[in-house]
């Protein structure tokens, strides 16, 4: 069963934290992904946030601390929460339609947040390349979970790499988000199919024959 899709703002706004605290994500999270990480000083924070700077300084020990307490509890809930819901299913077309639709609400319903990300991975931001890297690789990493795709699906082209299945899964899946947030309405023509063609485009790309 899929969980309840909540927006990163809920999150913050609902967890054990001082109000202070609080406050300081939240503002951070809006300016940093309306105005970039580099663009968005200390002061302009604590502005947005209705705290002065020092309280920003009592929670965080610098400007890339809180970035790093901003990105790396959502992208440590990617990896563990909602891999940990692939292993409900039992067929391959099943996960792929479990995972396009689960995601796509959950990119859009946090857009600033990977609005953000993207951004500053985009920048190089090098503390953030590392915190992505760490979530990538490793034994429990999202590239070893999605090969062990390739073991309980037979259909899986066994020559495609972790990172190759990565980027079959997620690249139809952002530009599908992208068109969602960008383009106006007269040009886009039924969610429903768009999703189906989605998931046809993943099911294709995992299963093709490699060249």
């Amino acid at each position: 069963m899929a969980q309840a899709i909540m927006k990163y703002e809920q999150q913050l706004a609902q967890a054990p934290m001082p109000p202070g605290k609080k406050k300081v994500l939240l503002a951070a999270l809006k300016l940093f992904a309306d105005k970039g990480f580099h663009a968005t000083t200390t002061a302009k924070i604590a502005q947005q946030a209705g705290v002065s700077e020092g309280t920003i300084y009592k929670y965080f020990t610098s400007k890339e601390d809180l970035l790093m307490k901003l990105l790396s509890p959502m992208l440590n809930t990617i990896k563990d929460n909602f891999f940990s819901q692939l292993n409900n299913y039992e067929q391959l077309p099943a996960l792929i339609n479990f995972f396009v639709h689960d995601r796509s609400q959950f990119v859009i319903a946090n857009y600033s947040f990977f609005k953000l990300l993207l951004q500053e991975l985009l920048l190089g931001e090098s503390s953030v390349v590392q915190l992505l890297q760490a979530m990538l690789t490793g034994s429990t990493g999202i590239l070893a979970k999605l090969a062990s795709l390739q073991q309980r699906f037979s259909e899986i082209n066994t020559q495609l790499t972790p990172i190759q299945i990565a980027r079959i899964f997620i690249g139809p899946l952002i530009a599908y988000v992208f068109q969602e947030q960008m383009l106006p309405d007269s040009l886009i023509t039924s969610q429903s199919n768009d999703l189906q063609l989605v998931q046809q485009q993943i099911l294709a790309g995992l299963t093709a024959p490699q060249l």
